[in-house]
């Protein structure tokens, strides 16, 4: 998806890719300070658990349940500032060697491909929240979209940021104005 480094400020400041790309840095710190939250509150989690468990010998019914639900969070938004940060795993080994007018369409196919997936992977997201709306989670009694909410929320940010990307690589490959 969106190859290199950290992202940095847009090329295009005035233009409809400027605003996307503001607009990704700022979804971009929000979903870091969410991923800090909720692990910290998974550290915490389980630092209680284990005095509960095996020092006061009272073990706790909802921390393992609690931190699983924050493990399936903080996997699924982190993955959205791996994307904007272009830190996911990449097989690069054939584009690398290929002139970089095509590089530049391969990556833009790619990024295609990954809004689409990703599109995909939203709508399937929303529909298992709305299927578990009523189903309750079998230690918190929390209802099941709760955790699930995960799927479509992730999904939303990562397919920003290649919405982004796929802007941005259009408007250096095209020179739209």
């Amino acid at each position: 998806m969106i190859e290199g480094k950290r992202a940095t400020a847009s090329p295009f400041p005035d233009t409809v890719e400027g605003a996307m790309e503001r607009v990704s840095d700022t979804i971009n710190r929000w979903t870091e300070m969410a991923v800090l939250v909720i692990i910290l509150a998974m550290a915490v989690d389980v630092f209680i658990e284990v005095i509960f468990r095996y020092v006061l010998l009272l073990p706790l019914f909802w921390t393992e349940e609690f931190a699983r639900y924050c493990l399936v969070w903080s996997s699924l938004l982190a993955a959205g500032i791996a994307v904007k940060r272009g830190q996911h795993v990449a097989v690069t080994f054939c584009v690398e060697r290929l002139p970089k007018r095509i590089r530049a369409i391969a990556g833009l196919g790619g990024d295609i491909f990954g809004a689409t997936l990703l599109t995909v992977i939203l709508w399937g997201g929303v529909y298992l929240v709305i299927l578990t709306r009523h189903q309750l989670s079998p230690a918190m009694r929390l209802p099941m979209s709760l955790p699930y909410m995960a799927v479509p929320m992730g999904s939303a940010i990562m397919l920003f940021h290649v919405l982004t990307s796929i802007s941005r690589r259009s408007r250096e490959m095209f020179g739209r104005t």
